[in-house]
């Protein structure tokens, strides 16, 4: 799939999980609703610069926007941080264990 493309779909994505409209996200980046259109059907590329701020505007890091994402990456995503959440708290558990072990609790 072309970049353009990619970032395109993502960005439509992650403004309709905002749940902003084109006017809005237009709106906080700086630009018309009519830009933001053109982006979101591939006729316009964005500068960096405006990457930064869509990204910014839909609370996202600008790499997701390249990201090509579909139903299987996604759940590897959410792996991932259900992967942290679990090393956190095994290693706070495993402190607890270590401390009750050496009759420290």
């Amino acid at each position: 799939m072309k970049i353009l493309t990619v970032f395109s779909k993502n960005m439509r994505k992650y403004r309709k999980e905002a749940k902003l409209t084109q006017e809005k996200l237009a709106e906080m980046c700086g630009t018309n609703h009519r830009y933001i259109g053109q982006i979101e059907n591939g006729s316009r590329c964005p500068s960096l610069e405006y990457v930064e701020r869509i990204a910014a505007a839909l609370k996202v890091s600008p790499y997701l926007l390249f990201y090509d994402i579909n139903e299987n990456d996604e759940a590897v995503v959410l792996g991932m941080e259900q992967k942290q959440k679990l090393k956190t708290l095994l290693f706070d558990n495993f402190a607890k264990a270590c401390s009750v072990i050496d009759g420290k609790n």
